[in-house]
């Protein structure tokens, strides 16, 4: 864009400036030749040009001579419009014209695109005609537009910058060297209520609460005096003075040549976070301890005291008994100074009867959960309970409650309320979900602790059956038995004929009666080992001459089965054990190995190991499948079919438990068809305190 300006200068001769070539001395002033005068044009490094009033050419110096690109000697006297016809179409024609016209001086710049440059000419008057001094200021034009350039870019890249400072979604911050703060973005101003005067120097640290300015000044003049970035987390006030966790970043600033300018940072609200760190923590803590124990009331009770104030600041747990009737179970709360309302806050349970728009009686009637998150006066009037309670629910001053069902299994078991107290304090939809999670964990844990209760009570009942039963069944087994001994006896005096049948009749009873007493006794002893009551009396025992008697009381069985027996036991194998249940332990492998061998052999092994003694019973009959063989040594529990082999499933649950309580450990092997082994593995010395303890 061409520029131009009159000086406003009137016209005055120019002596001792207007180059001549007519020999007249003024022009170079008192003393100086033309001829001086033109060599000292020709050393300047600008365009020295002179026109007579007929615009014909006078005096053409140097620099416009190489400038032009043609000889000064035949452009003299000739017309400067003919011979440079296009300078006719430039700016420079009228500016000229105006010159010579109005006598006035005027200053001119445009850009010449048959040079592509830009030039400065300075027209004034003279006595003769005109004077244009004429530079190339191309350069500096560059200069000047390159210096625009740059100011627009920078005033462009800081309105891009704070354009997007404002509308970044954290709060950012800037301080000189001394940790002034120079600068805050609008979201910081929006944030914490700041204005833009107020958040300067060190005034953001008003915005941070009072017990976290030590540290957040402390670490950030540390930093400021070491140059270091850091990082720290401080709860700063939002316009409506509530306080939010917030971590706050800084970097140093540092200049081209490596001075320290300051700090750039930024403060990102941590709130949620810290309140989803603080929400594991204690799910995480709550639910160890709901699983620690099955006395439901005493766990929940404590739960209860845990959850304040991390879920409120009032925790009120009510629960549904058997009966229908509602239990309040605890009442915790965050300040200890309020015992007393405490105490009389339980007094006040949900009642099926009240008010349904109480909010832990609505939960019971509906199973939802009941959110109020802003509770007035109003609300607390209409849901009071009576009179009393509304004085009660005004003197703690709620400024919100939530209500949470206790469900399990589709079952309403309770409710647990919350009270938000604090000032500034309000429940909100996270707060509730958190409220819910609790809720079912701790109705978990109270069905639970419900289901164990009553399997307990089931456990004693039958517990106290089996036993009874055992020794009301056991009674007239003796004298039954006493009788066939007598029977057997006086066999003698029937007709010869008739003692065959006889014996073999009164052989079967005995054994009948020997079955259902041994049946008895390990109902006794799964009663005995259900309750706790389950002893050894330990003693030296010789291993082997158990094993061998044992095996012995069973030949005749062995016989009438048209079997083989093998007994491989050394000649004597001490240890400190309880001899009636090791000789238990011997009958039920032994008769559990003739009633699955099929008449094949069994064969007994006894041997020692090291400070250990090893007893092992094979069979060759019909074998375990591999799905029934970790279930075996289980209460009631068959590898076959009770049609087919009769038992009750608890031969070799008693079994385990007399090994277990030796100290000792039992397995089995076995594949289907290929018989079964059962090993026994005792240390030879029994810990009293392991066998006492069991």
């Amino acid at each position: 864009m061409a520029t131009s300006k009159s000086t406003g200068s009137p016209e005055r001769p120019l002596r001792e400036e207007a180059p001549v070539t007519d020999g007249d001395s003024r022009a170079g002033g008192p003393g100086a030749s033309p001829a001086e005068l033109a060599a000292m044009l020709d050393g300047v490094g600008n365009g020295v040009v002179a026109v007579d009033r007929h615009w014909r050419l006078t005096f053409i110096n140097a620099w416009m001579e190489r400038v032009l690109g043609r000889s000064r000697q035949n452009l003299l006297g000739k017309d400067l419009w003919t011979e440079f016809p296009i300078l006719g179409t430039t700016s420079f024609a009228d500016v000229y014209r105006r010159a010579m016209r109005d006598g006035v001086e005027v200053l001119h710049e445009d850009f010449v695109p048959t040079s592509n440059a830009w030039f400065e000419a300075r027209a004034s008057p003279s006595p003769t005609g005109l004077i244009l001094f004429i530079r190339d200021v191309t350069e500096r034009r560059r200069a000047a537009q390159a210096l625009a350039d740059q100011e627009q870019a920078l005033r462009e890249s800081e309105a891009r910058f704070r354009n997007m400072a404002d509308n970044a979604p954290v709060m950012l911050w800037m301080t000189d060297a001394q940790g002034q703060c120079l600068w805050l973005n609008r979201q910081w101003h929006d944030f914490t209520g700041q204005s833009p005067e107020e958040g300067l120097g060190l005034g953001w640290l008003d915005a941070v609460h009072p017990e976290d300015r030590a540290v957040a000044g402390d670490t950030f003049l540390s930093s400021l005096a070491r140059q270091e970035p850091y990082r720290v987390e401080y709860r700063i006030r939002t316009r409506h003075g509530e306080y939010r966790w917030a971590i706050d970043s800084a970097s140093p600033r540092f200049g081209p040549s490596g001075e320290y300018l300051g700090y750039i940072g930024s403060v990102i609200d941590i709130q949620e976070l810290k309140r989803g760190e603080q929400r594991l923590s204690f799910m995480s803590e709550a639910s160890r301890l709901l699983s620690e124990s099955l006395d439901y009331e005493a766990t929940l009770a404590r739960a209860a005291r845990l959850s304040v104030p991390a879920v409120g600041d009032w925790c009120m747990l009510d629960i549904l008994e058997e009966g229908g009737g509602i239990k309040r179970v605890e009442v915790a709360c965050a300040d200890p100074a309020l015992l007393p309302l405490v105490q009389k806050a339980s007094r006040f349970p949900p009642r099926w009867e009240a008010n349904p728009e109480h909010p832990p009686t609505r939960v019971l009637l509906e199973g939802r959960s009941v959110l109020v998150e802003d509770a007035d006066d109003a609300w607390k009037q209409r849901s009071a309970l009576s009179a009393e309670h509304l004085t009660q629910i005004r003197a703690i001053g709620f400024n919100s409650i939530m209500s949470v069902p206790l469900m399990a299994r589709g079952r309403t078991l309770g409710v647990i309320t919350f009270l938000a107290v604090a000032p500034g304090r309000r429940f909100s939809r996270v707060d509730l979900e958190m409220a819910e999670d609790l809720a079912r964990r701790a109705a978990l844990a109270l069905d639970n602790g419900r289901l164990y209760r009553e399997a307990q009570q089931a456990v004693r009942v039958r517990e106290e059956f089996l036993q009874v039963a055992s020794h009301e069944l056991k009674t007239p087994l003796t004298p039954l038995s006493l009788k066939l001994q007598m029977l057997a006896r006086s066999a003698e005096s029937f007709p010869p004929e008739n003692w065959p049948k006889l014996s073999a009749d009164v052989e079967m009873m005995r054994q009948q009666v020997r079955r259902l007493s041994s049946l008895m006794d390990e109902l006794l002893d799964v009663s005995r080992i259900s309750s706790g009551r389950f002893s050894l009396t330990l003693e030296p025992v010789d291993l082997a001459a158990v094993v061998r008697d044992t095996a012995a009381r069973f030949e005749p069985e062995v016989l009438r089965q048209g079997g083989r027996l093998e007994v491989d036991v050394p000649e004597s194998l001490q240890g400190l054990w309880d001899w009636q249940r090791l000789e238990q332990v011997m009958t039920n492998l032994l008769s559990n190995a003739l009633k699955y061998g099929g008449g094949q052999p069994v064969r007994v092994r006894v041997w020692r190991e090291g400070d250990r003694a090893r007893l092992e019973v094979r069979d060759e009959g019909i074998g375990i499948a591999p799905e029934a063989l970790p279930r075996i040594f289980e209460k009631f529990e068959r590898a076959v079919s009770d049609r087919h082999y009769g038992g009750l499933g608890l031969g070799l649950y008693i079994t385990r438990q007399i090994v277990d309580a030796l100290g000792g450990v039992i397995r089995a092997t076995s594949e289907p068809g290929q018989g079964s082994t059962f090993t026994v593995d005792l240390p030879l010395v029994t810990q009293a305190g392991t066998a006492t303890s069991h």
